[in-house]
């Protein structure tokens, strides 16, 4: 709404022309005796496929200052826009009370406008374009104005020599002469989000990850005035950056490809990363501090500003147990306000219980690439273990998203870990915080390269580590990453003995459009047919033949629908292979209803894998070890 209130700008879709996604809802039909309800309801959702009728929306402005006599137009696109045919919009908001801004997207995703709508006709002038001629372009967020309404800044890519392409703020104002865009940051770093703009202070804040740092992310802020020609170009300035690790803690190892002929992991394991494990000679009740990572500086934050950009919440996320407080925006720092939240019970009652202990540290690819990998240790692991564990990795893999950050999370892979397997993630090619570049090394086949670099990334933590046991390696992931694990399970390089699919996306024909075009394009014969097929995993069935795998689904997935588990259930009964399925009725895609259901089922499925992959007299399974030999 406009800030007078006289007008209002709505969005309509229309999607009759959408086909429907169909699934049963169970409900009372699973525990009654009513014949009337015995019979489970069918339930639909508008669901646009790969190729498919998308919905078609239009952007209408409301005039309801006389509410007897309203009056509407509709907005008309720039004309780009429309010669592409379907679009999207990714953004809708008021700039003054006669003026909106709305960010346009092309179907194929590889061109963004921004554009100015004024009344009263209320065309949409082009003000902006990002266009990506390889890859696709990132969905732009609403911009931010300068006080008049004159100026804006946005996200986009900015080249960085060598280096590639990096997402950056770029200031764009009107003068007589047309548009001018200029970046206000550079270099090869990623910025993350806009957050405000300080007008009385010049400055725009925003969430960015550090060059060299792909883990962290941190709040910055950077002069919105843009520089003058010749002049030399501002520098952010990092305003969560001050405080350093302790000295005494080293939060990075750097390990050395297993192929380069010798590993560095186990000469330096005692000067690198400490050991944790608590003294035995202790008889007190123990702290296992290594493992909750206490007391070490935030690396990792998200803010969230005030409309009027003087106060903000910062929220500390990692690596310790999360923290709030309220700060206001002030110059050269700004000034804390009050601590909202400490987590306090949390850090007391985590202190008492023995954690997995994280580990990070990098591994050279032999496409040259650099893998970032995360390994949650099961407490008291020691460079001198004659006890061989397994080995878990969690995969995701869809372009931009990281696992390896310095986020604190508790999930399953800290359960498991601490019932005696060591978890592994990685990011390498597709992962985010390392440019665009690295993200469109998957454009248009998903399910290559990424999958190439978590299976070198396994091969060397199985080789290397000399308390991994090579028989009992597994893989899991859920939606892009249940994908990733069925496929990294049915390589013909055999890292894997056991896969869990929680999830799976199976065949990207079935899944949401404007996702799976964005990275595979259309599955046409004028598109990307050969690349849909590549990505099938159904093709994979019989390289699963004498593999473990675990299929997990919710039959009221309305993100993932049960439709894509059930054509791999299909593949696998054809070729003979057998695999076990979960399958939970009403239970939407995250599973929440069920997790503890669902972790134990995850956890039962691994120990009965590792069992049957080592003989019974060296008391094998999640909880045990193993011996060497």
């Amino acid at each position: 709404m406009s800030a007078d209130g006289h007008m209002v700008l709505y969005a309509t879709f229309n999607d009759s022309l959408v086909h429907e996604q169909k699934y049963p809802w169970y409900g009372a039909a699973l525990d009654t005796d009513d014949p009337a309800k015995t019979y489970p309801e069918i339930r639909s959702v508008r669901y646009p496929k790969p190729g498919t009728n998308n919905p078609t929306v239009t952007l209408t402005v409301a005039d309801i200052a006389d509410p007897k006599h309203i009056r509407t137009r509709h907005l008309t696109p720039p004309k780009v826009i429309l010669e592409e045919g379907d679009y999207y919009f990714t953004s809708a908001q008021w700039v003054s009370l006669t003026e909106v801004c709305v960010v346009w997207l092309t179907r194929m995703q590889n061109l963004s406008v921004v554009s100015v709508c004024k009344s009263p006709m209320w065309y949409c002038q082009e003000v902006y374009r990002i266009s990506a001629t390889e890859g696709w372009v990132e969905s732009a967020p609403a911009p931010l104005w300068s006080a008049g309404g004159g100026a804006l800044v946005t996200l986009a890519p900015v080249r960085d020599g060598p280096a590639g392409l990096f997402r950056h703020i770029v200031r764009t104002e009107h003068n007589a002469h047309g548009p001018r865009a200029l970046p206000l940051t550079h270099g090869s770093f990623d910025v993350v989000q806009l957050l405000a703009w300080d007008h009385a202070n010049q400055h725009i804040y925003y969430m960015g990850i550090p060059e060299g740092k792909p883990g962290q992310q941190h709040l910055y802020r950077v002069s919105s005035e843009a520089p003058r020609p010749g002049s030399p170009q501002k520098l952010p300035y990092c305003v969560t950056c001050n405080s350093q690790p302790s000295p005494s803690i080293n939060l990075e190892y750097y390990g050395s490809l297993a192929s380069s002929g010798d590993s560095t992991w186990d000469s330096e394991w005692d000067e690198e990363l400490p050991a944790t494990s608590p003294s035995p000679t202790k008889k007190k009740k123990k702290k296992y501090l290594d493992g909750l990572q206490q007391n070490l500086p935030c690396l990792y934050h998200e803010a969230h500003f005030s409309p009027s950009s003087a106060y903000f919440v910062l929220e500390c996320l990692g690596p310790g147990v999360p923290t709030f407080s309220l700060h206001k925006t002030a110059l050269p720092d700004p000034r804390l306000v009050a601590h909202l939240e400490n987590n306090t019970v949390v850090k007391e009652k985590l202190a008492a219980i023995a954690l997995p202990t994280p580990r990070t540290f990098s591994v050279q690819l032999s496409s040259g690439h650099a893998a970032r990998v995360r390994l949650l240790l099961p407490p008291g692991l020691r460079e001198d273990e004659v006890t061989k564990y397994p080995l878990v990795l969690k995969v995701h893999g869809a372009p931009g998203t990281q696992l390896v950050t310095e986020r604190w999370s508790l999930d399953w892979g800290s359960l498991a870990a601490g019932a005696g397997a060591i978890l592994a993630s990685v990011d390498a090619r597709g992962a985010g915080g390392r440019g665009l570049g690295a993200h469109h090394a998957l454009h248009r086949r998903l399910g290559t390269v990424e999958l190439a670099d978590q299976l070198e990334v396994a091969e060397y933590l199985r080789d290397s580590l000399h308390f991994i046991d090579a028989r009992r390696v597994a893989v899991w992931g859920r939606a892009h990453g249940g994908f990733l694990a069925a496929l990294a399970l049915a390589s013909t390089l055999n890292v894997f003995h056991c896969g869990i699919a929680l999830t799976p996306i199976v065949r990207w024909r079935y899944y949401a459009s404007a996702y799976a075009e964005r990275y595979m394009g259309f599955p046409n014969a004028t598109g990307n047919y050969r690349g849909y097929a590549d990505a099938d995993v159904t093709k994979q069935a019989a390289a699963l033949h004498d593999k473990m795998l675990l299929l997990v689904h919710g039959t009221a997935d309305n993100n993932v629908h049960v439709q894509q588990s059930m054509a791999l259930a299909r593949a696998l009964s054809d070729q003979g292979s057998m695999f076990r399925q979960q399958i939970y009725p009403d239970e939407g895609h995250s599973l929440d209803g069920v997790k503890r259901h669902l972790y134990r089922t995850m956890s039962a499925f691994l120990d009965d894998c590792f069992r049957k992959q080592v003989p019974p007299e060296t008391k094998a399974g999640l909880r045990n070890g193993g011996n060497l030999d």
